[in-house]
Order: C-alpha cells, then sequence, then structure tokens
C-alpha cells in the first residue's frame, strides 16, 4: 500500500468525520442558543450556531468533488464568517464575565 492511497482515503474520511461532527455540533449549539435567550448567557451563546453553521457548510463545499481540495474562495468566506462570530462569542464572554456592559 503506498502513501498516497491510504493518505487520500484517511482524508475522505476525516472530512465526512468532521461534516457529522460540525452537523451535530450546530444542533447542539441551536438548542443552546434558543435555550439561554433573553439571557446575559444567551447573548454569549447566539453567535455559536453561526460558527458552526459556517463551519459545516465549509466542509461540505469542501467535500463535494465539483470543489477544489481547499474549498476555493466559498470555503474561505466560510471560515472568515466563523472566525468573526468567534470573535463575538469571545468578546461577550470576556465582557460578561468582567461585569461590563455587552454591547450589541
Amino acid at each position: 500500500m503506498t502513501l498516497e492511497s491510504w493518505a487520500s482515503d484517511a482524508v475522505v474520511a476525516l472530512d465526512i468525520l468532521s461534516l457529522v461532527a460540525t452537523s451535530v455540533a450546530f444542533a447542539l449549539a441551536l438548542v443552546a442558543a434558543r435555550g439561554f435567550r433573553g439571557t446575559p448567557w444567551g447573548r454569549v451563546l447566539s453567535p455559536l450556531p453561526v460558527v458552526f453553521g459556517a463551519l459545516t457548510l465549509s466542509t461540505a463545499i469542501s467535500v463535494h468533488p465539483a470543489t477544489p481540495p481547499d474549498g476555493g474562495s466559498l470555503s474561505a468566506a466560510c471560515w472568515i464568517v466563523a472566525v468573526a462570530a468567534i470573535a463575538v462569542s469571545c468578546w461577550r464572554f470576556v465582557s460578561l464575565t468582567a461585569e461590563l456592559e455587552v454591547a450589541v
């Protein structure tokens, strides 16, 4: 078995595992965000479904056979959205725990 034969299979398996994991995380983040809606912690959790939705979409794009292996510019845009939502969630968490007012 050459390196190329098992390496490509491993990449596909990890992509599928990542797709399943981010899909489950998206569902759980959506439940958490809705459950804590209207509370200070709800403001911290509200960007998380956006994060996992963007990561799921990015993985789905890169798994599709018609796209380049890295997903191209659409996958990069999904990552930018995910990183921005992570930054918003982190800022709200720090503001909440430092007892600062959380701005919209």
